[in-house]
């Protein structure tokens, strides 16, 4: 922008002074022009009273020497009587033809113009005067005028140019100020502000930023202690669920509960928390891909085996390091694998593995349900044709866009859907979540354990 003001400012004032500039320096010449054939004017009209007078050609010899212009050969006067007196540069054609008109002219020749004068004499001759105006006096100043025309306009174009530069700098300094304010409010710094400045237009927008600016915040602030107390309501069927669990026989059946329990008490806990932690303050987290799978997959192993579900999960690969925080991920497999559970029959089988490239890995999760009619339809946040939200894929989308990977809904060999995640993964130093549980791998032949 400021560039464009300079260059606007600098085509501008560069017509507008050549605009004065040209025009001036043709006045100028034409105005030394007119000086020096008035000055050859009075010349001749000095000399014409001698002409009129004289009949020795001595007498008007001497008068022509007595002048400047008869000293620097300038000057001479063709005479009836007395032929040519002095230096003479028209020719005979020229002279007998003012002598004819009786009207004065001017020609030009190589070196000058002359001027003729005619005079009438005595006996209705005709006399001649020639006066020669030669090329420096036809354009003496003419040079130094318009150098100092051109040394105005440069000055002036240089003035103009840094006028515009310095009304640029005001403007670009308030648009960087807004820029730089609009760049932090999108990084996550909600507290920042502009200051306004420059033209009256921008203050405006200036203003207009920070009002969104705190609108923004007033309504963020609501979205968050409304997210925090439909979680905190959560705790009172929360409880009767945990006194429910713990009112079952002891066994496996109550154990599982009880952890079903605990795990989602821990969620709404999480939830509570997150919901009043400023997104800038919150931590960037890892965590081992391969970890998060083992335990997502051991949890629900165990409903497919009391399904009679087949079901197959490859060990992951290790030291699989990704951006993303432990709760992230497991919701994300967790809505993945859900979806098995809730939309297929309890025979379709479902397989779960992961591989891994150079700079990402996929998490690919199979069933042999009827798959997905319409793959795009169901990526749309909030779009399902079942009895869900369906938020749960657009979870998992999400999670795929913030790791710079990608998700992806096709069909596969046993003709039900393959749900691709795949995730950014971060160098090997970063220090990664781990869980604090044993890692089971559930394959169709059976289950075992790596500790």
């Amino acid at each position: 922008m400021r560039r464009s003001y300079v260059l606007v400012a600098l085509a501008v004032t560069t017509l507008v002074a050549l605009a004065f500039v040209i025009p001036l320096a043709l006045l100028v010449h034409s105005a030394v022009q007119d000086r020096a054939m008035r000055e050859a004017e009075r010349q001749a009209l000095g000399l014409s009273a001698v002409v009129v007078v004289a009949t020795d050609r001595e007498l008007v010899l001497t008068s022509i020497m007595s002048t400047r212009a008869g000293q620097r050969g300038e000057l001479a006067a063709h005479l009836p009587a007395l032929g040519t007196v002095g230096v003479s540069r028209a020719g005979d054609g020229a002279v007998a033809q003012v002598r004819q008109r009786e009207t004065a002219g001017t020609i030009g020749i190589d070196g000058g113009r002359v001027y003729l004068r005619p005079v009438a004499l005595p006996q209705g001759l005709i006399a001649v005067i020639e006066v020669f105006v030669p090329e420096t006096s036809l354009r003496a100043g003419v040079g130094t005028a318009v150098l100092v025309l051109l040394v105005e306009a440069i000055v002036l174009v240089g003035l103009c140019m840094f006028l515009a530069d310095r009304l640029a700098a005001r403007v670009v300094r308030a648009t960087r100020d807004l820029a730089r304010t609009a760049t932090s409010l999108g990084g996550g710094q909600l507290h920042a502000r502009v200051r306004p400045s420059g033209p009256r237009e921008i203050e405006e927008v200036g203003s207009a930023l920070n009002l969104l600016a705190d609108r923004f915040l007033e309504l963020l602030a609501k979205e968050r202690a409304l997210a925090a107390n439909l979680s905190h309501r959560l705790r009172v069927p929360l409880t009767a669920l945990r006194l429910n669990a713990e009112g079952l026989p002891a066994g496996d059946d109550r154990d599982r509960q009880l952890r079903v329990v605990d795990r989602l008490e821990h969620e709404i806990s999480a939830v509570i928390s997150e919901a009043g932690r400023p997104l800038a303050a919150r931590p960037r987290l890892h965590c081992d891909l391969g970890a998060v799978v083992a335990d997502r997959t051991e949890f629900w192993g165990a409903l497919a085996e009391d399904q009679g579900r087949p079901w197959q999960a490859d060990p992951p690969p290790d030291g699989i390091t990704v951006p993303a925080a432990w709760s992230r991920v497991t919701e994300a497999l967790d809505v993945l694998l859900g979806n098995v559970f809730h939309h297929t029959a309890e025979d379709a089988a479902c397989r779960v593995r992961v591989v891994r490239e150079a700079e990402s890995a996929t998490v690919i999760v199979d069933d042999a349900g009827p798959g997905f009619a319409d793959p795009e339809a169901a990526l749309a946040r909030g779009a399902s044709g079942a009895d869900s939200t369906g938020l749960g894929l657009d979870i998992a989308q999400r999670l795929a866009a913030d790791t710079g990977g990608s998700f992806t809904v096709t069909r596969n060999e046993w003709g039900g859907a393959r749900v691709g995640l795949t995730l950014g993964i971060v160098s090997g130093d970063t220090a990664a979540a781990v869980p604090s549980r044993r890692r089971w791998w559930r394959t169709l032949g059976g289950a075992h354990a790596q500790p």
